[in-house]
């Protein structure tokens, strides 16, 4: 499927490792997900990684705004209007 964590981990290995190496470790990560799933008795469940994601997004933002910083760009925050 696409748009899930899985698929965007997997497409962000493949450009930096190739197919087949990306293929491997989603088959790796696939199995450590149902290894869990089995130990702990639950389902699978892709909101779980949702947290995974927001805290991503917040990374690059940070990772981006000190990049900037470097550059000598000065930062303007957006006004927050209701």
């Amino acid at each position: 499927m696409r748009n899930t964590y899985l698929s965007n981990w997997y497409w962000k290995i493949k450009q930096r490792r190739g197919g087949k190496r990306a293929i491997v470790a989603l088959a790796r990560k696939l199995l450590v997900i149902i290894h869990t799933m089995l130990k702990t008795n639950t389902e699978f469940d892709e909101t779980a990684f949702e947290a995974a994601r927001v805290k991503q997004d917040k990374f690059k933002a940070k990772k981006i705004m000190a990049e900037a910083k470097k550059l000598g760009l000065t930062l303007i925050e957006p006004s927050k209007t209701a």
